[in-house]
């Protein structure tokens, strides 16, 4: 089937039965997978998942989604809460939630490569999802609500670091020549951060007769909103060069160069324009796309093996929650607290899916793994709110029938 054939379908059907999930109550993400999963080999085999060019669309969607995810993260919230709780919380559950996909893999006799793509996809929140569910059930502006996001970005770093170091090894690396390939590529990470923190320096320091900001203002006024789209996209290119010329992934570029266009930097009627173009593009067009084309790589036999299926889903989805609540209680949020912070940050369905479908294209795990990934990322995102909203609303009843104790 023709390119723009694949694509219009690929795009109907996911936004068709994305917006019958939501109307239910889920995240659009589970319904566009369906999409891409029904129209596959698996299914139907309407879609062929390696038609010429579809690929490249796939990997502009990756780009647009990591570069909006950076977007997203305010630099300075997440700064304060790194000083509180969030750099504790990130460590301990990154540490605790990575560790167990190293010892699930290793328990079910799997190579070294998958078990660190199932330890980072155990590990990861979805920034995107997270700050749906905050602002879903009004915690977004909360202290609560600032460790949960300080917290996910602390997790989604160490997930880029250990991706950037994984991302130019081979599955027949020996053990010695992998830790000389971790201190090579740790120190040109680190390289890397400082360049991104002096880019950040000079952004934020203001000029004597011109600054960020003024500059931005000006570029609207010649050329329109749209200009600043086509600005930010290329400053974002230049930083996914410079970490592909350092042998990491373009999306650990795209992410950091999307973190430094924050409103304090570009001023907040051109950080609103860029957020709006931005998502636009990949809120109506790639990323339904995106998730449908990891729905025509799903193969239904890589779910033969249940023990492995099931083992996976629970381990990945009880480790993350107790790690959460335990880290969160430690630091000293309330029981009721941590237990909704375990929640919201179990959420998955962005950069988890990015990670498996990267690991899949390297040959770091095969379709049976990857497949498996997906249906976990899918479980999450679908399970987490159903959860969460039984929860609430027990306690929602809990405070009115104090009220009529009251009275």
């Amino acid at each position: 089937m023709h390119l723009i054939t694949s694509l219009l379908i690929l795009l109907a059907c996911s936004r068709i039965i994305g917006r019958i999930f939501q109307a239910l109550g889920f995240f659009s993400i589970t319904g566009e997978i369906l999409a891409g999963f029904l129209l596959g080999p698996a299914i139907f085999n309407f879609i062929d998942p390696n038609v010429h060019g579809l690929n490249g669309i796939v990997e502009l969607g990756i780009f647009l989604l990591i570069f909006a995810a950076g977007l997203e993260v305010d630099l300075k919230e997440f700064i304060i809460s790194l000083k509180n709780k969030a750099l504790i919380c990130g460590l301990i559950i990154f540490s605790v939630s990575f560790g167990s996909g190293l010892i699930f893999g290793f328990l079910f006799q799997l190579t070294f490569f998958s078990s660190i793509v199932i330890g980072l996809c155990f590990s990861i929140t979805a920034i995107p999802v997270a700050i749906k569910f905050l602002r879903s059930v009004d915690l977004i502006k909360s202290p609560l609500g600032h460790t949960v996001m300080g917290t996910a970005i602390v997790i989604e770093i160490l997930a880029l670091l250990i991706l950037g170091i994984s991302s130019g090894a081979d599955n027949n690396y020996s053990l010695i020549a992998y830790f000389k390939l971790i201190f090579i590529k740790g120190l040109s990470m680190l390289g890397f951060f400082f360049f991104v923190m002096l880019v950040n320096k000079i952004l934020r320091s203001e000029l004597k007769y011109l600054s960020t900001q003024t500059m931005f203002n000006q570029i609207i006024k010649t050329f329109g909103e749209e200009a600043v789209f086509g600005i930010g996209v290329l400053f974002v290119l230049l930083f996914s060069t410079i970490s592909e010329a350092l042998g990491f992934h373009f999306i650990i570029g795209a992410f950091f160069g999307g973190l430094l266009l924050n409103k304090d930097v570009i001023g907040t009627n051109v950080f609103d324009s860029l957020s709006l173009t931005l998502q636009s593009i990949t809120s109506h067009f790639l990323t339904p796309i995106f998730f449908a084309y990891l729905g025509l790589l799903i193969n239904l036999d890589s779910f033969e093996d249940i023990t492995l299926v099931l083992s996976l889903l629970a381990v990945g989805y009880v480790v993350k929650i107790l790690s959460s609540t335990i880290a969160t209680k430690i630091s000293g949020f309330s029981n009721q607290e941590s237990f909704k912070m375990g929640l919201i940050l179990n959420s998955r369905g962005t950069f988890d899916l990015i990670v498996a479908d990267l690991a899949l294209s390297k040959g770091y795990i095969d379709t049976k793994i990857f497949s498996i990934l997906v249906l976990f990322g899918v479980f999450s995102v679908m399970f987490n709110p159903i959860l969460y909203r039984q929860i609430y609303r027990k306690e929602a009843r809990k405070d009115l029938s104090k009220v009529i104790d009251r009275i």
